[in-house]
């Protein structure tokens, strides 16, 4: 009994690397959208504090499909086909490393967060203009704040992860980053300047929230 109970981790990790080794897009799209659930119910419930009859489910439905349709497949293509073919002429396993993690959190890092910005906006509100608002107002904070977290780890995963486990190693940190997007994109808000036309002229302007807050709670979920 004792041995079963042992075991039963190492038989369902070895059952879950044969799905990924034969079935890569249907196992990754399921690890991927049950973590950016995940992460969007912890951003709810821990960060936001909301009470069980606050939370919002079709918030978390929808990250999970952005997680499960978009980001999975993109960062199976990444790991997989795109940036071993940006990186097969470093010879060296140093210059290697340095090169994958420089490309992933510069030029993969841009596509992937203001997709999923443009995304989970665009789902929200059903109109694209919102989306790109959503990019223009939040990405620099968030591209900030995915090189704080993201650096180490990417040094981690392409040193020591083999390849065919890198996407699903990104996505159990997705679920402490994840957290921190969900709140970055539905609570940092940006008005438009709004006139006001008075005996003068008032410019008013509702600047976002302080993203250096969020950024600090990173730390902490993850441990």
């Amino acid at each position: 009994m004792i041995k079963s109970v042992i075991k039963a981790p190492v038989t369902l990790l070895n059952k879950y690397t044969q799905a990924l080794i034969h079935s890569p897009y249907k196992t990754k799209m399921a690890t991927t959208g049950f973590t950016y659930f995940l992460a969007d119910y912890i951003c709810q419930s821990q960060i936001e504090k909301k009470q069980s009859d606050e939370y919002c489910i079709e918030r978390s439905v929808r990250q999970g499909s952005v997680g499960a349709f978009f980001a999975a497949p993109s960062l199976h293509l990444w790991h997989s086909v795109v940036l071993p073919k940006f990186v097969k002429g470093c010879t060296k396993t140093v210059t290697r490393v340095a090169c994958s993690v420089l490309l992933n959190e510069t030029l993969f890092a841009t596509y992937f967060i203001s997709f999923l910005l443009f995304s989970f906006e665009s789902l929200k509100t059903r109109s694209v203009e919102a989306g790109a608002q959503n990019v223009q107002d939040k990405f620099f904070p968030a591209l900030g704040a995915s090189m704080k977290f993201w650096t180490w780890i990417s040094l981690i995963n392409y040193s020591f992860i083999p390849i065919h486990l890198r996407p699903v190693f990104v996505s159990c940190w997705s679920v402490v980053w994840q957290s921190y997007l969900s709140y970055v994109s539905n609570n940092m808000i940006s008005e438009t300047p709004v006139l006001a036309q008075d005996e003068e002229e008032v410019n008013y302007y509702k600047a976002p929230e302080n993203a250096e807050l969020a950024i600090a709670a990173l730390p902490a979920l993850a441990l």
